[in-house]
């Protein structure tokens, strides 16, 4: 997967509580047959329900849609995005909308896990500083920030810099574009040295 490093771009507020996996990625696209949904891009299937009407036309008033939230990198959102159901499509379709962050006071479990797996940074804040970006961001006319993982920071317009913390194996391995088995693979020699030991000392365990 792509490493996360430094990522400057529009972020959209979405603060909404409860966006669920459902919602991210839903099976059925408003307008279109179950077969054509079947068909489309899930960058074009994200948030279909929102972005959507029923004669599939988009919802100016919905936020991704709006001229200044196009290309957006960034998500602003409020608590438990990504819970519901375990599918794995929610991350994918963000990621393939070109969303690299997600920024909220807390994620779903499984949510959270996948989107480390795929290259996404689950961001936890504070609802107080996720609305106060935003409300920052409201105040400019692209409504760029900047994520810096290498410095842990957030830059936004107008605000000092934020500063935010992730686990070290998780910071690892975005920084460095492992999914969790190419980063245990990483420590590959020294798991065969302790496997070989460990089968010395303990022959029975092996047999």
């Amino acid at each position: 997967m792509d490493k996360f490093t430094v990522l400057h771009g529009v972020a959209a507020p979405m603060l909404m509580t409860n966006i669920n996996t459902d919602l991210i990625a839903p099976s059925h696209t408003p307008g279109r047959t179950p077969d054509e949904s079947a068909k489309l891009p899930l960058s074009v299937k994200m948030f279909a329900n929102l972005r959507y009407d029923a004669t599939a036309a988009e919802r100016p008033d919905f936020v991704l849609n709006q001229p200044r939230y196009r290309g957006t990198a960034i998500l602003l959102a409020g608590p438990n995005f990504g819970c519901g159901s375990s599918r794995e499509t929610a991350v994918w379709s963000l990621m393939e909308s070109g969303i690299r962050c997600v920024i909220a006071p807390s994620f779903g479990d499984i949510f959270h896990d996948n989107a480390y797996q795929n290259g996404l940074l689950p961001l936890r804040l504070e609802m107080a500083a996720v609305e106060r970006i935003a409300a920052a961001l409201a105040r400019t006319n692209a409504s760029e920030m900047t994520v810096d993982l290498e410095s842990n920071t957030l830059e936004v317009p107008g605000l000092a810099p934020i500063r935010f913390s992730i686990p070290d194996d998780r910071r690892e391995s975005l920084l460095e574009g492992l999914d969790q088995l190419a980063f245990i693979l990483r420590s590959k020699t020294e798991i065969e040295a302790f496997e070989a030991s460990d089968a010395a000392a303990r022959p029975w365990a092996y047999s």
